[in-house]
């Protein structure tokens, strides 16, 4: 069978599987075949719905990527982007949220955690997603999978009502109790690669070389500068270390909270567990909108109401600010090289770093607000 007739197959039973429409399934498929967030190899529907079924007596209806599907799909995601995030529609009962993880080494036992993670959560009423079951990690494939309780009204629309509702919860998160097991195990890094660089923020940094040294030998000569200069920041980035340390979310952002203003949940807790607590903050602060007063005001209002940041976090949030992004920015150049482009200083995430200014007026705006 030919490539394209391979694709062809694969698009039928996805389509099968997941109840959409051959040109729906298609466009999912099209996604996640050119996303950088993309697995090594794909998950069959069909063959994960029949491991649920039987692992948990369930009937499933249909099984679909969130974003999939209008009805579940984000606010301002598009096909592609959640692609192991499912949504499993039972017979009997409301839907199930599966999360399917790579196979990497000792995903299944990190998914445990992550599920130790969410009954902590529970006991000390944190709104967070909820495990669906008394055992909801499996192994499907060799891959972790967790499956926890679908929360109703989907992503809220940013504002600053809520933008202040999330820091909120980011303060209350900060101020839970130490504990043992997985809540005391290194967190506070982006999820996405959790098998790969699991832990602390500064694991971001980590991953920002590793996208950078995978292209290094592809990088056209024009190119060269702009990879160089890049290198250069990773190297000298601020990292976090030795900042005051809470239990943490890995990525905290408006994108992580579903449900109804006022009553939020979060979920997203791959990357979650201890570590310096000023990056979460700066990523809220970061996509709270560049050079949105109100947004960001909002932010340190709802934060300083449960946590009080040391001098010394002040001192360096224009450096943890441009952390997240600088990830962002060699992921972008990455995907550039290996799509045959040379990235430009102005162009995404590489742009809003080679401008620092950015950086510096969202913490100079936070500051103010955080120190009233």
């Amino acid at each position: 069978m030919t490539k394209e007739g391979s694709f062809k197959r694969a698009v039928r039973q996805r389509a099968q599987a997941t109840g959409l429409r051959y040109t729906e399934a298609r466009a999912a498929l099209e996604k996640g075949r050119t996303s950088p967030f993309a697995r090594t190899r794909p998950v069959e529907f069909a063959e994960l719905r029949e491991h649920l079924e039987t692992r948990y007596g369930l009937r499933i209806t249909s099984i679909a990527p969130i974003d999939d599907d209008p009805e579940t799909r984000p606010s301002g995601s598009w096909i592609g982007h959640y692609p192991w995030t499912l949504v499993v529609k039972r017979a009997d009962g409301p839907p199930w949220i599966a999360r399917v993880f790579s196979s990497a080494a000792d995903t299944v036992g990190r998914v445990e955690g992550d599920a130790e993670i969410l009954r902590f959560l529970a006991a000390h009423d944190f709104p967070a997603e909820r495990p669906a079951h008394d055992s909801p990690v499996s192994v499907f494939e060799g891959s972790g999978v967790i499956v926890t309780q679908y929360v109703e009204g989907g992503r809220p629309a940013q504002s600053p009502a809520v933008l202040h509702e999330l820091a909120g919860l980011l303060g209350r998160l900060h101020q839970l109790p130490a504990a043992g097991g997985a809540v005391a195990r290194d967190g506070g890094a982006e999820e996405h690669d959790g098998a790969f660089f699991a832990g602390r923020p500064k694991q971001d940094l980590v991953a920002a070389m590793s996208f950078l040294v995978s292209v290094e030998d592809a990088v056209a000569p024009e190119g060269r500068e702009t990879f160089e200069w890049l290198r250069d920041k990773v190297e000298k980035a601020d990292n976090a270390e030795g900042l005051p340390e809470a239990f943490t979310h890995g990525n905290y952002h408006a994108w992580a909270a579903v449900g109804i203003p006022g009553n939020l949940s979060i979920v997203g807790w791959a990357g979650s567990g201890r570590g310096p607590r000023l990056p979460a903050l700066a990523w809220l602060l970061t996509t709270a909108g560049e050079g949105d007063s109100e947004g960001i005001d909002a932010v340190a209002r709802g934060y300083r109401e449960h946590v009080q940041l040391t001098d010394e976090e002040l001192d360096r949030l224009p450096g943890v600010l441009a952390m997240r992004p600088l990830w962002l920015a060699c992921l972008d150049y990455r995907e550039a090289v290996r799509s045959g482009s040379t990235p430009k200083m102005d162009e995404g995430w590489v742009g809003w770093v080679a401008r620092p200014e950015h950086a510096e007026q969202i913490a100079a705006q936070a500051i103010s607000s955080l120190q009233r």
